[in-house]
């Protein structure tokens, strides 16, 4: 049989609410956007306020560099000096080499050129732009605004206008050069000094009032910029949705994990108490072969206990006979209807002989991988007993039917042959060949009584005498009987006890009738000498005791052994084969059980358990 394995669990979010779904999806989608709208007009006012820096700068550059060069100017030649807006228009001209400026411009307040960076728009009107409140901060820089605008000459531009506030000063000629020290004012020297000094007075906005100057910057790397911008921005909220949308399959698959983690162990722990509860011995591989599974019923049985056993090879601790059932690891048997059947062996476990009803089983995934093995052990030792016991229940009731019918019509004949044979005796003188004849027909005719009586003592049921027994004591007394004759036929006897063998209820002349038998049996095996050995040993949970005869004798054919208890079956020439048989019936009608275990050449052992509470529905009458 093959066992598969299925998975059981599935994710968790593939049980969610699919509105629950939908409201995190659109929460997350919320967020993405204003995050990234939020990103993008913060980049804006930033390139916004890095144009509007730039413009500054250029206005302040004109403002600066025109007086520079009017004053300049005045040093040279202060009598005949350029008028102000040629100043300004070199200014402009040097600063119009700036690739990002479109255009600089000075106009007055009605809109007509005074300076331009292109020299064809001087003295041309030029539409102003919203200038309201250009001159409210007084007490600051002038205040400037900014618009962009869509030309067809220059495209988008971006136009910043602010008032042209720049003070060019006037002329006073000073012939003293005693003047007071706190005076305002600008002192000139020139460079002979033999000139009078000269003191420039700032006429205001006298010159410049009503004035504004206009920068125009190319907006094409703006544009450029914000465009990259905003892809980088679609990617990066393309990439936190992915996130968090990977974040929020996470979460569920965390939690699907974990679910199954639960249930997985919830299972586990019912399956360990169930295999741990079942009377059925469970033994487990894994993939590479090694024990993963050893109930409480297979310690019991084995009595090995699990912790020494969990993770090691099957060959190593489980008899050659079951560890072949583990053999081949890691081949997934297609015919596994022959190959893994249910059978029935017999291995001995501490000394225990048990006939175990194996049934393997291979175990595999959904797609057919191989993931160990696992062997259902049931010992059916009591109940194969029960069968023969059964068995020789039935076959008893046969013969003893049988038997009692055969002696009921032999007896009463030999009877009547006995007494005409002693009656020719008499007739006959002494020492003559007749009254031999007699004799010998009277021999054989209480032989045949004798056979007669056996046979009904097999038949009958047997009285037993019930009382306490000292089995060391009624074996070291069986062994003194035989001792003379053993010592003749070269054979030694052992006797080995446990200590502390625990009492039985029994027959004592029946269970010493029993010890002889067997004790005679095993001494006319050795016909050339040997040790006889008797062991006796209490069974496990104090249920009982064991007593084993073993003999270094020339063994039985196995396939006689299972005949040694038939009756008038055997193997001696002399022998009657009706002692195993009784013996048998006697253990029997104590509870017990008697086995027979050889190897031809090396010697038979006779294995023979007693219950320690006497018998009980046995064959026999109990007599207490």
């Amino acid at each position: 049989m093959i066992l598969r394995l299925r998975n059981l669990t599935r994710p968790a979010y593939i049980s969610t609410s699919p509105w629950l779904l939908a409201a995190a999806a659109g929460l997350l989608i919320m967020i993405v956007v204003t995050f990234a709208f939020h990103n993008f007009r913060l980049e804006q006012r930033l390139m916004t306020s890095a144009l509007l820096q730039k413009a500054a700068t250029l206005m302040r550059v004109l403002d600066s560099g025109s007086r520079a060069s009017y004053i300049n100017d005045l040093r040279k030649d202060y009598w005949n000096n350029d008028p102000w807006n040629l100043h300004v228009q070199r200014v402009i001209d040097h600063l119009a080499e700036d690739p990002d400026l479109r255009f600089l411009a000075l106009v007055d307040a009605q809109g007509k050129v005074i300076a331009h960076s292109d020299h064809s728009r001087i003295g041309t009107l030029l539409p102003l732009p919203e200038v309201e409140g250009l001159g409210d901060r007084t007490d600051q820089q002038p205040r400037m605004v900014y618009a962009i605008q869509v030309t067809k000459e220059y495209g988008r531009v971006f136009e910043a206008v602010r008032p042209f506030t720049t003070a060019f000063p006037t002329l006073i000629p000073t012939p003293m050069r005693q003047q007071r020290e706190g005076q305002r004012g600008i002192f000139l020297q020139n460079q002979d000094e033999r000139r009078p000094m000269v003191r420039f007075f700032p006429r205001g906005n006298e010159v410049g009032e009503g004035h504004l100057v206009l920068v125009g910057l190319d907006m094409k790397e703006y544009d450029r910029t914000l465009g990259r911008l905003r892809l980088q921005i679609l990617m990066l909220s393309l990439a936190m949705l992915l996130v968090g949308l990977g974040g929020w399959f996470s979460l569920s698959a965390v939690q699907g994990y974990r679910i199954s983690q639960k249930t997985l162990v919830e299972i586990q722990a019912f399956t360990s108490l169930l295999i741990a509860k079942l009377p059925v011995g469970v033994v487990a591989t894994d993939a590479s072969g090694r024990i993963t599974t050893w109930n409480q019923a297979v310690v019991e049985l084995t009595g090995m206990a699990r912790d020494t056993v969990v993770g090691r090879k099957p060959q190593e601790v489980l008899p050659e006979i079951l560890a072949a059932f583990f053999l081949d690891v890691g081949t997934v048997v297609t015919d596994h209807e022959n190959h893994f059947r249910e059978q029935t062996i017999k291995v001995i476990f501490g000394g225990r002989r048990c006939e175990i009803l194996c049934h393997p089983l291979l175990i595999t995934d959904s797609e057919q991988q191989y993931m160990g093995k696992v062997l259902l052990l049931s010992d059916v030792t009591a109940i194969k007993s029960l069968e023969q016991r059964m068995r020789e229940n039935e076959r008893l009731a046969a013969v003893g039917r049988m038997a009692g019918g055969v002696a009921h019509e032999v007896r009463n004949p030999l009877s009547s042959i006995k007494g005409l044979a002693l009656l020719l005796k008499n007739r006959f003188p002494s020492g003559s060949k007749e009254q031999d004849t007699a004799d010998l027909l009277i021999q054989e005719t209480e032989r045949m009584n004798r056979t007669i009586t056996e046979m009904l003592s097999f038949t009958r049921p047997t009285a037993l005498h019930l009382e306490q027994v000292d089995l060391p004591v009624l074996l070291q007394r069986s062994l003194q009987l035989i001792k003379a004759e053993a010592a003749d036929s070269r054979i030694t006897t052992v006797m080995e006890v446990e200590d502390g063998i625990v009492p039985i209820r029994g027959d004592v002349d029946r269970l010493q009738q029993v010890m002889m038998n067997v004790l005679l049996n095993a001494m006319q095996a050795m016909e050339e000498g040997g040790t006889l050995t008797v062991a006796l040993a209490n069974l496990e949970q104090g249920e009982g005791v064991e007593l084993r005869i073993t003999d270094t004798g020339s063994g039985i054919a196995p396939e006689l052994l299972s005949q040694v208890f038939y009756p008038y079956f055997t193997t001696k020439p002399s022998g009657t084969g009706i002692g195993l048989a009784i013996s048998q019936k006697i253990i029997l009608d104590h509870g017990g059980s008697i086995d027979m275990e050889s190897e031809p050449g090396k010697g038979t052992t006779v294995i023979i358990r007693l219950p320690t509470h006497g018998p009980g529905q046995g064959a026999g009458i109990l007599d207490p």
